[in-house]
Protein backbone atom coordinates (compact mmCIF):
# COMPACT_ATOMS: atom_id res chain seq x y z
CA UNK A 1 0.00 0.00 0.00
CA UNK A 2 2.70 2.33 1.20
CA UNK A 3 3.95 1.71 -2.95
CA UNK A 4 1.13 2.59 -4.17
CA UNK A 5 0.57 5.83 -2.25
CA UNK A 6 4.50 6.92 -2.96
CA UNK A 7 4.20 6.42 -6.73
CA UNK A 8 0.82 8.68 -7.11
CA UNK A 9 1.91 11.08 -4.24
CA UNK A 10 5.81 11.00 -5.24
CA UNK A 11 6.74 10.00 -8.81
CA UNK A 12 3.61 11.47 -10.29
CA UNK A 13 3.30 14.39 -8.32
CA UNK A 14 -0.58 14.48 -7.63
CA UNK A 15 -0.89 15.21 -4.03
CA UNK A 16 -2.31 18.63 -5.07
CA UNK A 17 -4.07 18.13 -8.06
CA UNK A 18 -6.05 15.23 -6.06
CA UNK A 19 -6.59 17.54 -3.12
CA UNK A 20 -7.75 20.51 -5.12
CA UNK A 21 -9.87 18.37 -7.38
CA UNK A 22 -11.63 16.65 -4.41
CA UNK A 23 -12.36 19.58 -2.84
CA UNK A 24 -13.81 21.23 -5.28
CA UNK A 25 -15.97 18.47 -6.53
CA UNK A 26 -17.21 18.09 -2.90
CA UNK A 27 -18.36 21.56 -3.32
CA UNK A 28 -19.88 20.93 -6.23
CA UNK A 29 -21.86 17.90 -5.21
CA UNK A 30 -23.01 20.05 -1.61
CA UNK A 31 -24.34 22.65 -4.13
CA UNK A 32 -26.00 20.54 -6.89
CA UNK A 33 -26.77 17.22 -4.18
CA UNK A 34 -25.31 14.70 -6.46
CA UNK A 35 -24.52 11.36 -4.70
CA UNK A 36 -22.42 9.95 -7.04
CA UNK A 37 -20.09 13.21 -7.63
CA UNK A 38 -19.34 13.09 -3.51
CA UNK A 39 -18.31 8.99 -3.87
CA UNK A 40 -15.70 10.80 -6.48
CA UNK A 41 -14.27 12.88 -4.30
CA UNK A 42 -14.37 10.82 -1.32
CA UNK A 43 -12.55 8.14 -3.64
CA UNK A 44 -9.92 10.83 -4.67
CA UNK A 45 -9.54 12.20 -1.24
CA UNK A 46 -8.45 8.61 -0.01
CA UNK A 47 -4.57 8.72 -1.47
CA UNK A 48 -3.88 12.11 0.48
CA UNK A 49 -5.95 11.12 3.57
CA UNK A 50 -3.61 7.91 3.61
CA UNK A 51 -0.70 9.65 3.39
CA UNK A 52 -1.74 12.00 6.39
CA UNK A 53 -2.54 9.01 8.09
CA UNK A 54 1.15 8.26 8.36
CA UNK A 55 2.48 11.61 10.06
CA UNK A 56 1.83 10.46 14.02
CA UNK A 57 -0.22 13.67 15.13
CA UNK A 58 -2.41 13.06 12.02
CA UNK A 59 -3.59 9.35 12.39
CA UNK A 60 -7.30 9.87 12.16
CA UNK A 61 -7.15 11.47 8.99
CA UNK A 62 -7.32 8.25 7.24
CA UNK A 63 -11.19 8.39 8.00
CA UNK A 64 -11.66 11.90 6.20
CA UNK A 65 -13.80 9.98 3.31
CA UNK A 66 -15.85 8.42 5.37
CA UNK A 67 -17.35 11.69 5.76
CA UNK A 68 -17.67 11.65 2.14
CA UNK A 69 -19.35 8.24 1.73
CA UNK A 70 -21.80 9.05 4.67
CA UNK A 71 -22.57 12.14 2.69
CA UNK A 72 -23.11 10.44 -0.94
CA UNK A 73 -25.30 8.05 1.41
CA UNK A 74 -27.71 10.68 2.78
CA UNK A 75 -27.95 12.54 -0.56
CA UNK A 76 -28.52 9.26 -2.08
CA UNK A 77 -31.64 8.29 0.43
CA UNK A 78 -33.10 12.01 -0.41
CA UNK A 79 -33.03 11.81 -3.70
CA UNK A 80 -36.52 10.82 -4.65
CA UNK A 81 -35.41 9.69 -7.78
CA UNK A 82 -32.93 6.94 -6.96
CA UNK A 83 -34.77 5.91 -3.80
CA UNK A 84 -37.35 2.97 -3.88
Amino acid sequence: MEYIIGFLLGTLQLFYPLLIVSVLLFVYALFIRSWKLMLLSGVLLLPDAIFFSMYPPYPYVAFVPLIHVLLAFFLYKKNPTTSS
